[in-house]
């Protein structure tokens, strides 16, 4: 694969290079941008700090677009970072003042490597070796934190502690785990007090997150006392509890491991388990299609699914669209990521007597036909089909391999009829309303 390598004025276009999180409605989702880009600090422009600097930027965006630092560990990543440059799409640099922190007291000036990698080389390597990948459309975490230190215990949010706050929206930019955080306002007073996050009061707490509409719920106690820093923590994600305790030697690798696990936590849950196998087979009934355009964005949509290797028009009922699934991941990967970007809302199964349907097209074939076939990465319909594997077509047609034509039962030949193939069972069926 070619890759463009070009030189680029980052002064320009420093915004493309952030990780711009634009909260949407309904569950708090974060559409995350820039999960493919990142920059780090080289001491020179030459060419070996380059390729180091690139390896660095390498490993930051597969963990990031993976949602595990896990992948670390593992022998296949460092081979693909050893060939950075194969995934490469273009640098450049810049200067910039770099705040105090531990390891320098006055703000310093520094040349920044900015890097921008492949989606698709970077999807398909972690495919191809078995790890997650994590969409960008991401559920936004609500953090509660309080610090105690030597000024005493405060709220971290609101116009309280904004330097622990910055510090930890720059780590979860790092990872790409979009934050909120409370307003702290007469209504958030009234429902936590700060003893109930010092507590780890983590029912209540929760429940007064719901006019965030926030399903990820994060309290964090973060004491600051002599030269170390701990964290104690208590993770709420889909009505479940996880807890953990961290120490470090300052605030800034104590914030940093901290989004770290908190991270990982996060994209346990969310990450997507690709596979390279047979993918599972759903039919998936859409109703609200009212619209051409509906239409066509539906099908946009599920072009954009991860969890979705192929897919394939079945039939149409006015407004009801049913299509068949070749799945990337397991069903309830696909479900998750339905309830998490809410473009199709579950619905309940239609009455049997007025489910009737005609066929997407006349004289289609079977039901997923190569020429039929509509992949997730855009490849054309036949190679999406045969990416997808073989996809049940019905029983065989006559004189098929494994069929027996009519003429030859009973002819004498001592053979026995050719018992009837077992049909396969039909895919499950999920039923939702296009809510795009």
């Amino acid at each position: 694969m070619a890759l463009r390598i070009q030189q680029m004025n980052f002064r320009s276009c420093l915004l493309g290079l952030a990780l711009l999180l634009m909260v949407a409605g309904g569950g708090q989702a974060a559409e995350v941008t820039g999960l493919y880009e990142a920059s780090v600090v080289v001491p020179d422009r030459s060419a070996g700090a380059r390729k180091t600097g690139l390896e660095t930027a390498l490993r930051r965006v597969l963990v990031r677009v993976s949602g595990s630092s896990a992948i670390l560990q593992q022998p296949a990543l460092e081979t693909a970072v050893a060939n950075a440059g194969r995934y490469l799409v273009q640098y450049g640099y810049r200067t910039e003042e770099l705040p105090p922190d531990a390891t320098r007291q006055t703000p310093q000036r520094a040349i920044l490597l900015s890097a921008t990698f492949d989606e698709r080389a970077v999807n398909q390597f972690l495919r191809r070796e078995g790890f997650p990948i994590w969409a960008a459309n991401r559920p936004s975490v609500l953090v509660w934190a309080a610090v105690a230190d030597a000024a005493g215990r405060k709220w971290v949010g609101g116009d309280s502690k904004p330097g622990v706050q910055a510090q930890l929206q720059q780590q979860a930019r790092r990872r790409g785990l979009p934050l909120l955080f409370p307003a702290y306002d007469r209504q958030d007073r009234r429902q936590v007090q700060a003893g109930d996050i010092w507590g780890m009061f983590v029912d209540p707490i929760v429940a007064a997150s719901g006019r965030y509409n926030a399903d990820t719920v994060v309290v964090a106690k973060i004491q600051h006392t002599g030269g170390s820093v701990y964290i104690s923590a208590a993770l709420s994600i889909d009505q479940h509890q996880q807890w953990w305790e961290l120490s470090a030697a300052d605030m800034d690798q104590a914030l940093t491991d901290f989004m770290d696990q908190l991270a990982d936590r996060v994209g346990e849950r969310y990450a997507v388990q690709m596979s390279a196998a047979q993918g599972e087979l759903v039919t998936l009934d859409v109703a609200g299609l009212e619209r051409l355009q509906d239409y066509a964005a539906l099908e946009d949509y599920l072009d954009g699914l991860l969890s979705v290797r192929a897919w394939h028009l079945l039939q149409v009922q006015g407004p009801r669209h049913q299509y068949r699934i070749v799945l990337d991941t397991t069903r309830e990967a696909l479900e998750q990521s339905l309830r998490l970007d809410r473009k199709l809302i579950p619905r309940a199964a239609p009455d049997p007597g007025q489910d009737i349907f005609q066929p997407a097209r006349s004289g289609a074939g079977p039901e997923l036909d190569a020429a039929a076939v509509g992949t997730a990465d855009g490849a054309s319909a036949v190679t999406g089909a045969q990416d997808a594997g073989p996809m049940p077509a019905g029983p065989p047609a006559a004189g098929a391999a494994g069929s027996m034509p009519a003429a030859a039962a009973g002819t004498g030949s001592g053979l026995a009829p050719a018992p009837e193939p077992a049909k396969a069972p039909e895919p499950p069926v999920l039923h939702y309303r296009w809510n795009g």
